[in-house]
């Protein structure tokens, strides 16, 4: 014995249509519920496809497949590439902040490659981020730029004056800052300068020893003051040994040189601004190494850019814009 439904015509259009499939919202492309569509994506956003599997059943009661979670995942996280939906902060904000790092992720019959992450937030009177929202891509450094413009509201370039453009030295993070922010203040995030400073100390000095940690701490409470012309005096007193000895400290000055005049920490404390990057550092673990970096875990190129636009939504806490992705 089977089940079926009524089917109905329209006498203007004359086409037919099943009015249960209407109420249940069925999607012509899976068949499902569109509920049941968005309640998939959302567990495979979150988890390995064969645990969001479990979870689903367990909740519902209802058997489905991990194939099937993954092509309805793959299939709404293509829709949302198509079109980004458009989230971004809310109001104007005082102290709005743009940050942005990668991650490596495995991608199948390409080996590592950088996944994209970036962050716009606000930072309220006790220096807290706060209204964070998140953009990611894979490998593609310019759409990550045009996310970020979009998180940020699409400031005029005379509105990114009062912004602040926070992450480490590499140059496609001045690229994107310099073509979407001109005119916010560039600060070098601290402790990857921090990070300079003690590698340079134990390469010449032993690691661990006392005059390796004096002499880094000794140099960081320079950093701190912004006493850039005493640092390099510093580094052109030091008489390197060995090969290694004479890499780091040249690697040492050009960083320096090329980026100490956006070291100025306690001129940007002054004027609220975050001198550290954790924002975007936390976002690395958050979005991308908790879902794309477990065990084992290989990609194909599209299937990590589609989760990556649905792992954003999720994570930004814009799940109800789904729905204007699922089409009859």
């Amino acid at each position: 014995m089977g089940y079926g439904r009524m089917r109905y015509k329209c006498r203007k259009c004359d086409k037919g249509y099943y009015p249960l499939d209407l109420s249940l919202e069925l999607s012509a492309r899976s068949r499902m519920s569109r509920r049941k569509e968005r309640l998939l994506a959302r567990l495979a956003a979150r988890l390995p496809y064969e645990e969001a599997k479990a979870v689903y059943e367990d909740l519902s009661y209802q058997k489905t497949g991990s194939m099937t979670i993954h092509r309805t995942a793959q299939a709404l996280g293509q829709e949302l590439r198509k079109t980004p939906p458009a989230v971004a902060l809310a109001g104007k904000q005082d102290k709005m902040h743009v940050t942005a790092d990668g991650a490596m992720i495995h991608i199948r019959g390409e080996g590592w490659k950088e996944a994209l992450v970036g962050a716009v937030y606000d930072v309220d009177k006790s220096r807290e981020a706060t209204q964070i929202v998140y953009a990611a891509r894979l490998g593609n450094r310019e759409a990550l730029g045009h996310d970020l413009y979009r998180l940020a509201g699409q400031p005029e370039s005379q509105e990114s004056q009062g912004m602040a453009f926070v992450a480490d030295g590499a140059n496609w993070l001045d690229e994107i800052k310099d073509l979407q922010f001109p005119l916010a203040t560039r600060i070098i995030d601290q402790w990857h300068a921090r990070e300079y400073l003690w590698n340079l100390s134990n390469e010449f000095y032993e690691q661990g020893t006392w005059k390796a940690q004096g002499w880094a701490k000794e140099k960081i409470q320079l950093l701190k003051r912004n006493k850039q012309r005493s640092l390099k005096l510093a580094f052109c007193r030091m008489d390197p040994k060995t090969k290694k000895q004479r890499e780091i400290l040249s690697n040492t000055r050009r960083y320096f040189g090329n980026h100490g005049h956006q070291m100025n920490y306690p001129l940007y404390q002054r004027m609220g601004f975050h001198i550290g990057s954790g924002v975007v550092e936390g976002a690395c673990k958050h979005v991308i190494q908790s879902r794309f970096k477990r065990a084992g875990m290989r990609w194909s190129w599209p299937g990590a850019e589609n989760l990556l636009a649905l792992r954003s939504l999720h994570i930004n806490d814009k799940w109800e814009l789904l729905q204007n992705y699922q089409r009859n």
